[in-house]
């Protein structure tokens, strides 16, 4: 084997065979040298290719680390024994036989027999035919057999054509053995759709060189260890966009460190020093025309050439952005075509904070010209929004008739609420329809006297001003149906929604509409109208322009199969409306977060306690936020009943009173009810009879202020309190007075179709008559509801029974009657029971675990659950940053769980900390 020369060069003469001289300056040849560099898997899989390609291409605009890459790449090849040359080019090298002399001088330093031939054709005539030194140079590689490397660095100095058709003539010529790597800031003059088509081109690109979440994370515990938290690293990660410049800058701040360099980050910008500093050097390298052109088009949330074109008034525009896209100037691709792109979230702001320093008095001429090309475009939502910053109020309202409910129907609440609190009300007074579109968004956004109040003052403007469409009549009265029914009052909301269905033109307005009407006959037990209700199909288009009514759509029909225990069923509108909304506006959206929390009880009551607390874990304050309340009780009754279950009654507790309390500031008596319920069933499970009766009595209270003569969704607030109350006399020994109620509880609830209610009445009649001695009924009632629950997949509802339920299945199999279908259900029942009885008897989960728990390990929780940092806990404990790194690594495994918040929740519920 060949071995890599290793040789003392300095800077002077070329003096191999040669009648004359040229100036070589030797470092030019040898490798850089990075000091700390990360290692990046994913990048060195990718060259690891490179021995079986012809050439690689590192593209990228400075301070993204293609130098860094390369030179890591060379140094690996050289310690596994390659021979590896190596040209750092500057602009002295533009000329085609300087630049093979160079090339020659790397290559012959790499490997002693390549080089020497055409170093000496270049000294004896520096006008010799570049073609013959090529020669040379590839007749000299193929005598040797190992691979040899070419390392270009800075190749986007090179302009002449001839040095291009130069290396383009040695890409093809030279031997399968040897292989160039260049690193440029352009595109460079090369065949690569040749190469590319021959499957001999490998391209790393800006966005590849860019940072991962796990690169970053490995860059700060290299340079910075355990001064950032895991959140602050990740915001770090979304500002900088894993840009490697900027993390460079930010960690070799002296300056900041521990909480100074975690403020930094928390309020880090383009415009922050050294940041900013950076990127005026930058800047400055540039010309003068390309930097204006950044400048004023910095207004902009993205960017195209005609658009540019627009905004700066240049012909040139498009040509200017063209080149800023090939040379990667930190801009970003938004699509596949290369027509959209945007800046880099640093630029931009480091821009825009420049624009309106030189040239303040010109931002809102150029967002004037921005929100006329978007306008004229039919691209109202920025139009909108460029119109607001330029000042034209005017003509912002105006434009907003075309956008407002296009951006309701997809869900975007928020920006037009956002909008309607920056115009003074008399502004709007005469906009009727962006109006509407507010009224609609207060209504889903859950503000229900806010648009109840302008549904109505909308409508006697419609008298005031006598305006012929009566479509608009309807749309206010349809907004009045959603804000009463998401109030919950199902009863008063039916009879507006039902009469908007009938008569309005409107897909949005009769489909939203149906929803209310489907939520009123589900809630009333009325699933034969349920099911008539009409709908509009929405194509798919449709589909992503009206999200929320479709979403809806798909909860209620879930809602609805849930009800009557069919649980595959309701699963599937959940997940299809999940989908919808993943699609169209992203899973951490207030849309994704609806069905999120009903799948969370399907999973629940399958038994799936970990999964069911992981679809509403890191969606809670989402589902809280915006959702109906059936989503919010979901939510809230899956990690309520998942932390009792882990035997942690204290964090159940806590949680069903922030329940309770929600429901009286949201006005929401039901979702109070189902948590006051849930309380007297942990009294009542406890002997705590007193604590329970106070439970009843206020049940008792809310039945009466929220009353229900006919079947409504209050209705429920009346069931809660009756099977509570029943459930208390039968503690109190009073059995006759409980079966009584509960016997009145199964008739309301076979009347109104709702069997998953009746499951639980029918359980605790089973309950009630097995103690009381009446064993046949109750063997019986009790094997109708192991047969439902075994055919529906209903398993821990019948679990949480408790004790009762072990008394009941040993009657049931004493009668001899259990079929064979149904005998596994019974036994995982059984092995539920006896797990259940073993976590009464012995420590609980929670207690295991912390058995599992080091001391140390448990101090580190404790103090994570209290918000401290690692640096801080560091303090405390008096260990070093990476111990605690090595003790949480350790506290997630243990925990089963990836991150800080999911430990700290994972641990209140396993009663391992207090519930904050």
């Amino acid at each position: 084997m060949i071995q890599p020369q290793s040789s003392s060069l300095g800077i002077g003469t070329a003096t191999l065979p040669a009648r004359g001289q040229l100036p070589f300056l030797a470092t030019k040849i040898l490798p850089a040298r990075f000091g700390g560099l990360v290692a990046r898997p994913r990048l060195v899989a990718i060259l690891s290719e490179l021995p079986a390609k012809r050439l690689a291409v590192i593209k990228a605009p400075a301070g993204v680390g293609k130098s860094s890459l390369a030179a890591a790449c060379a140094e690996k090849l050289e310690q596994g024994g390659s021979c590896v040359g190596w040209l750092t080019i500057d602009s002295d090298d533009d000329e085609a036989t300087r630049f093979l002399f160079y090339v020659s001088q790397a290559l012959h330093h790499a490997c002693p027999e390549v080089g020497a031939g055409a170093i000496g054709l270049i000294l004896e005539n520096n006008l010799i035919d570049p073609t013959a030194i090529l020669s040379s140079l590839i007749n000299d590689l193929a005598e040797i057999e190992d691979d040899i490397y070419l390392f270009l660095e800075d190749y986007h100095w090179l302009s002449a054509s001839r040095i291009h058709q130069t290396v383009a003539y040695f890409l093809k010529h030279a031997p399968s053995h040897c292989h160039v790597v260049l690193t440029t800031r352009t595109e460079p003059p090369l065949p690569l759709a040749t190469l590319r088509a021959q499957n001999q081109l490998i391209e790393i690109d800006s966005a590849a060189l860019r940072f991962d979440m796990q690169e970053t994370q490995a860059f700060l515990d290299t340079t910075k260890p355990g001064v950032l938290e895991l959140p602050d690293i990740q915001l770090l990660q979304r500002k900088t966009e894993g840009w490697p410049a900027a993390l460079r800058i930010i960690s070799s701040m002296r300056s900041q460190s521990g909480f100074g360099l975690k403020e930094y980050v928390r309020n880090l910008s383009g415009s922050q020093r050294p940041i900013a500093a950076y990127l005026a050097e930058m800047l400055d390298m540039l010309p003068v025309d390309l930097v204006d052109f950044m400048l004023r088009t910095a207004i902009l949330d993205r960017l195209s050439g005609p658009l540019c074109e627009a905004v700066t008034g240049s012909s040139s525009s498009r040509t200017i952005l063209a080149s800023l896209a090939q040379s990667q100037m930190l801009l970003t691709p938004l699509d596949n075509d290369g027509v959209w792109f945007r800046y880099h979230t640093l630029l931009a702001e480091y821009l825009r904070q420049r624009l309106e320093a030189d040239r303040g008095l010109e931002v809102p001429e150029l967002h004037g010209r921005a929100a006329l090309w978007y306008a004229s475009h039919e691209l109202w939502t920025e139009a909108v929004q460029h119109a607001i910053a330029a000042g034209a109020s005017d003509r912002a309202i105006g434009w907003m008739n075309h956008c407002a409910m296009a951006l309701i129907k997809r869900g975007d609440l928020f920006t037009l609420l956002e909008w309607q609190r920056q115009f003074p009300d008399e502004l709007m007074r005469s906009q009727c329809e962006v109006r509407l579109a507010i009224a609609w968004g207060l209504s889903l956004a859950l503000r229900f006297d806010e648009a109840l109040k302008l549904a109505t003052d909308i409508e006697g403007d419609i008298a005031a001003m006598r305006l012929p469409d009566g479509n608009l009549l309807h749309e206010c009265q349809a907004i009045r149906s959603v804000a009463i029914a998401l109030k919950d009052d199902s009863e008063r909301a039916l009879p507006l929604a039902q009469d908007c269905l009938n008569q309005s033109s409107d897909p949005w307005t009769a489909n939203v509409a149906s929803n209310v009407v489907r939520f009123s006959h589900m809630k009333a037990g009325n699933l034969k109208q349920f099911h008539a209700t009409p709908w509009i199909p929405y194509s798919v288009e449709e589909d992503r322009r009206n999200v929320f009514a479709s979403v809806y759509r798909h909860c209620l029909k879930g809602l609805a199969e849930e009800r009557q225990i069919r649980f595959a069923a309701a699963d599937g509108h959940y997940r299809e409306g999940l989908r919808i909304a993943e699609r169209n506006v992203g899973p951490n959206s207030i849309a994704a977060a609806l069905p999120a929390s009903l799948i969370a009880r399907i999973k629940y009551e399958q038994g799936q306690l970990d999964e069911a607390e992981a679809w509403v874990i890191d969606r809670a304050s989402l589902i809280s936020l915006g959702t109906m309340l059936d989503c919010v009780w979901s939510a809230y009754f899956v990690i309520a009943r998942v932390a009792a279950t882990r035997m942690n009654f204290e964090r159940a507790r806590i949680l069903l009173e922030r329940a309770e309390n929600q429901g009286v500031a949201r006005d929401w008596g039901r979702l109070s009810a189902g948590a006051i319920a849930e309380q007297a069933r942990l009294h009542l499970n406890d002997g705590q009879l007193d604590e329970a009766a106070a439970c009843v009595d206020r049940l008792e209270a809310l039945a009466k202020k929220y009353p229900a003569p006919r079947p409504c969704a209050w209705s429920e607030i009346e069931w809660h309190h009756k099977l509570t109350r029943a459930h208390l006399l039968a503690q109190q020994a009073r059995p006759d007075e409980a079966i009584s109620i509960l016997q009145q509880l199964q008739r309301e609830a076979e009347a109104m179709q709702h069997r998953q209610f009746l499951i639980c009445v029918a359980i605790r009649l089973s309950a009630v008559q097995l103690s009381s001695g009446n064993v046949v009924e109750a063997v019986g009632r009790f094997h109708r509801v192991l047969t439902a629950c075994a055919a529906a997949g209903l398993y821990q509802t019948v679990l949480d029974e408790g004790p009762i339920i072990s008394g009941l299945l040993r009657a049931v199999q004493e009668g001899g009657n259990v079929k064979a279908d149904i005998l596994p259900y019974v036994d995982r029942l059984m092995a539920g029971l006896h797990r259940a009885g073993q976590d009464l008897l012995a420590p609980t989960s929670g207690v295991r675990i912390l058995n599992t728990l080091s001391p140390r390990e448990t101090d580190v929780l404790t103090l994570i659950a209290e918000g401290l940092s690692n640096k801080e806990i560091a303090r405390s404990l008096d260990i070093g940053p990476e111990t605690v790194k090595s003790h949480l690594k350790s506290i997630f495994t243990k925990l089963g769980v990836e991150r800080r918040a999911q430990a700290v929740s994972r641990a209140q519920t396993l009663g391992l900390v207090a519930t904050q």
